[in-house]
């Protein structure tokens, strides 16, 4: 487990990539449990039921493994499919178990709080990072510049913002 977490942390800051990850389903399923038990906690701090828990769990690994497994293809990188998802759901766990103690701090706090601001400020650079791993591991993956990475993950991070937006408005 040790060598998983140094695996992720090193693709998280941007040293290794998909590409130094195993090829098997067993990792990519590993990764996959991880990227799901950590979605559902984070996402059971503001869902009010488990049919809208499952609803936005499910919308959202259908967007990964969808816009991931297009990208792949379109570019001839299918084989890549799995190191990359793998690196993808594993960093996005890994930045979860630091954006949670933030989300707890954010819950707790009350309108116009300006103590929310800290962890507010917190997530916001945690969905920065998010958005230039993915890059990275697109760069990676697909073989094009770091920028163009970038790009595509806030294209990414975009699509996935309105969808839930759309899809599960927030209660005001």
């Amino acid at each position: 487990m040790k060598d998983i977490i140094r695996a992720m942390l090193e693709i998280a800051t941007l040293r290794r990539g998909p590409e130094d990850l195993p090829a098997s389903s067993f990792f990519l399923g590993l990764m996959t449990t991880l990227y799901l038990a950590t979605g559902v906690i984070s996402i059971a701090l503001y869902s009010a039921n488990s049919a809208e828990l499952l609803a936005q769990l499910a919308l959202d690994f259908g967007l990964l493994l969808t816009f991931f497994g297009l990208l792949l293809s379109l570019f001839r990188r299918a084989a890549r499919l799995r190191q990359t998802l793998a690196a993808v759901m594993g960093a996005s766990a890994l930045l979860a178990c630091f954006a949670l103690p933030l989300s707890l701090m954010l819950r707790n706090s009350g309108p116009g709080d300006s103590a929310a601001l800290i962890p507010a400020l917190g997530i916001y650079l945690i969905v920065l990072w998010s958005i230039s791993i993915n890059g990275h591991i697109l760069q990676r993956a697909l073989e094009i510049p770091y920028v163009g990475g970038v790009l595509l993950s806030a294209g990414y991070f975009i699509l996935n913002y309105v969808a839930f937006a759309q899809l599960f408005p927030a209660e005001i």
